[in-house]
């Protein structure tokens, strides 16, 4: 290809990627929208597909687009941002980036204890309370989320728990008030099941985030909250200052 040709081709990528980004940038591929398919691409503006990987790649570089592994290319959803040093609260943090916070209730019910479970609420019941939710902002999921509860907070069960905050009926319903959590992070990876429900490609990498909940007294665990996390649309930020 000569100089001139090379060119051209630079200058067709360029005038892709600044269309996509003003579309973008107009709202008319909103955070979180799928972008059309490459071939979709190429026959809307008659260039190739090398021309077109080239543009999506820029825009993927400068953290415009994502791309998901078997799903396609997305406009990078909205990132909530949730800092270690706030109350801990899914819908607080939503309403103070103006997003409205959702919850669907996948599953309430009993299972056997796992004894790594167990042992972080420290109980002996041989089953415990599990509440599994799914978690949306602006009607986009970002977590799933697994809670773990004693037999004493059996009465959960019978809660009305959809689009409701878990600290305030432990508070207005079993008298809990939640003081504090302690959370541990790592990397987890998206199931079948897991990978449906946050639309990301099975195997993909998840934050996870395994939270020990308290009321007034340190010792005293309500319960344990296990989180897999869309990282590209919901992140923890860990401040630290020098004493």
């Amino acid at each position: 290809m000569s100089e001139a040709e090379n060119r051209y081709a630079f200058t067709l990528q360029e005038q892709l990627r600044a269309d996509l980004s003003r579309k973008i940038g107009d709202g008319i591929y909103k955070p979180g929208d799928r972008l059309p398919s490459e071939s979709e691409l190429v026959e809307a503006y008659g260039v190739s597909r090398v021309t077109v990987r080239a543009a999506l790649g820029m825009l993927v570089d400068e953290g415009v687009l994502v791309k998901r592994r078997g799903k396609g290319t997305f406009v990078r959803p909205t990132t909530i941002v949730e800092s270690a040093l706030t109350s801990g609260s899914f819908t607080e943090t939503c309403l103070e980036m103006g997003l409205e916070p959702a919850t669907r209730i996948l599953m309430t019910g009993e299972m056997p204890a796992d004894p790594s479970i167990a042992a972080l609420l420290g109980c002996t019941d041989k089953r415990l309370i599990e509440i599994r939710r799914l978690r949306m902002a602006g009607g986009t999921p970002v977590i799933v989320e697994h809670d773990y509860f004693p037999q004493r907070y059996r009465f959960l069960l019978g809660c009305a728990l959809e689009n409701r905050s878990l600290f305030e009926i432990l508070k207005t319903e079993g008298g809990t008030v939640i003081c504090g959590f302690e959370d541990s992070f790592s990397i987890g990876r998206a199931d079948a099941q897991t990978a449906e429900l946050l639309d990301v490609a099975e195997g993909d990498a998840l934050l996870e985030v395994l939270e020990t909940v308290y009321g007034r007294d340190p010792s005293d665990i309500v319960y344990v909250n296990r989180q897999l996390i869309a990282s590209d649309r919901y992140r923890y930020v860990v401040r630290s200052r020098k004493a």
